[in-house]
């Protein structure tokens, strides 16, 4: 079997979107969710999506590369390699697996990144996860201290949420669809001591409009605010295939308002909201040092399903 490579346009998403479902058993994705994100590039990076085909063009293999816009701190460009997918049962597995990779080095340095990070996943999370690995660290990456936990969780096994404490209102986020100001200031300032790499600076209110509220995959029924005396001090936010699985993207309470389990009440809450509408699974990644959040995610019953590493490209420093 013969393959090639090439660019994914706007045209390929129906093709690649049950590629990456099935490599991807935890992933929450619809076509209208990717054609959004092709539509909204993102400010803080260059993206780009390769194809392997074989000889017939059917679509067998996939990447996606992210390059920063602008350096660290460290006057580095960070890019990224993530999402390497496989048609299962593909001959020459290996070999398109490479190919794949080696074209991915080649687009993100292309883009301006001085540093290269690959992401892999457990066999739990990603389909071929392992061979992966092992693909990469024949290339010489090594581990670094990045390590996101990816858990699961069925509706059908939740807690009972805890009472909610006087002064404190849980509203969904349809109470914000005029102004969502007061969501952002949250996801700013809770972003900002969240572990793991992040860019620099947070993104500007217009950006965040235009690339984060609201795409279609946002549920603003099940996702919510938490106001104490009438200011918005967390959220919680989710993602859903308004069908059977949802995937919690952010869940963020203002430094001076920790320690009173409002990230736990807002969470269990939500969670219940969305079994009420038909959901059956939700899934959600914590960074390994986020030990709060993982002592709250134990507790609404998610149960590990694979760890995502990130590995750093050989001679890269920082």
């Amino acid at each position: 079997m013969t393959f090639t490579l090439r660019h994914m346009d706007r045209a390929d998403i129906p093709t690649v979107l049950p590629l990456l479902t099935a490599s991807f058993p935890c992933m929450v994705l619809t076509e209208d969710a990717m054609r959004w994100r092709e539509d909204r590039p993102h400010p803080e990076f260059v993206v780009r999506r390769i194809l392997a085909e074989d000889e017939n063009g059917v679509l067998i293999g996939f990447v996606q590369t992210q390059a920063l816009r602008s350096s660290d701190a460290s006057g580095h460009v960070k890019g990224y390699v993530m999402l390497l997918s496989l048609r299962e049962g593909s001959t020459r597995a290996d070999e398109i697996r490479t190919a794949l990779m080696a074209e991915a080095e080649r687009a993100v340095r292309a883009d301006g990144a001085t540093l290269v990070r690959a992401e892999v996943c457990g066999e739990g999370v990603q389909v071929g996860g392992e061979r992966l690995a092992a693909l990469l660290h024949g290339r010489g990456y090594t581990e670094t201290l990045e390590e996101h936990r990816i858990l699961g969780l069925d509706l059908n096994d939740l807690p009972e949420p805890p009472p909610v404490p006087d002064g404190v209102e849980l509203r969904p986020f349809t109470a914000f669809t005029d102004d969502p100001r007061p969501i952002y200031e949250v996801d700013r300032e809770a972003t900002s001591d969240e572990p793991g790499e992040r860019s620099e600076e947070f993104m500007t209110y217009e950006e965040w409009l235009h690339t984060v509220w609201p795409p279609p995959l946002m549920d603003p029924d099940v996702s919510l605010a938490v106001l104490v005396e009438g200011r918005v001090v967390g959220f919680t936010a989710y993602v859903s295939d308004r069908d059977t699985r949802m995937e919690s993207m952010m869940t963020g309470v203002l430094a001076d308002q920790r320690g009173r389990g409002l990230a736990g009440l807002a969470k269990a809450t939500a969670l219940h909201r969305a079994r009420e509408r038909g959901i059956r699974y939700a899934y959600t990644g914590n960074h390994a040092d986020n030990a709060p959040m993982l002592a709250i995610n134990t507790w609404l019953g998610y149960r590990f399903a694979g760890a995502e590493h990130l590995l750093a490209r050989p001679g890269d420093q920082g």
